[in-house]
């Protein structure tokens, strides 16, 4: 079929996911070095938000499903960020680990249910077509 698109998901790699919580574990060991002096205590907030925006915006750049499990994951690793003592364990790495095996499940997931590529291309083309029509009605 002429102008079909193949089912859109996650296009990150196994290296690109090593790298990825490579980057969280490094910010958890930045966050654990600056709660040891007074700075962390006002520092370690900035890179809170920081890190939970930009997170959020690479996942679905790359193409992960943003569903309700991860997002309410990624609000709780920043609410215990934010309580002293706590922000000193490596919650941005566990949420990266949790993206990581829901990511990588929910693939496994697609590739054994029968007819799940037709069902996920239709869910996006459906989507898109919603997209459309609202863009239209925003322009009536």
């Amino acid at each position: 079929m002429q102008g079909q698109q193949p089912p859109q998901g996650s296009k990150i790699s196994n290296f690109e996911w090593g790298l990825y919580l490579g980057a969280l574990a490094t910010i958890d060991i930045v966050q654990f070095v600056l709660d040891m002096f007074v700075v962390g205590v006002v520092a370690n907030r900035f890179i809170d938000i920081a890190t939970g925006m930009i997170k959020t915006f690479y996942l679905w750049v790359r193409g992960v499903r943003l569903d309700s499990k991860k997002i309410w994951a990624l609000i709780g690793a920043f609410i215990f960020e934010e309580v002293p003592g706590l922000d000193a364990l490596p919650l941005w790495t566990l949420d990266g680990v949790m993206d990581m095996v829901w990511d990588k499940a929910d693939k496994k997931i697609l590739s054994k249910v029968p007819g799940a590529e037709i069902a996920t291309m239709l869910a996006n083309r459906h989507e898109r077509i919603s997209n459309v029509n609202a863009d239209i009605k925003k322009q009536a």
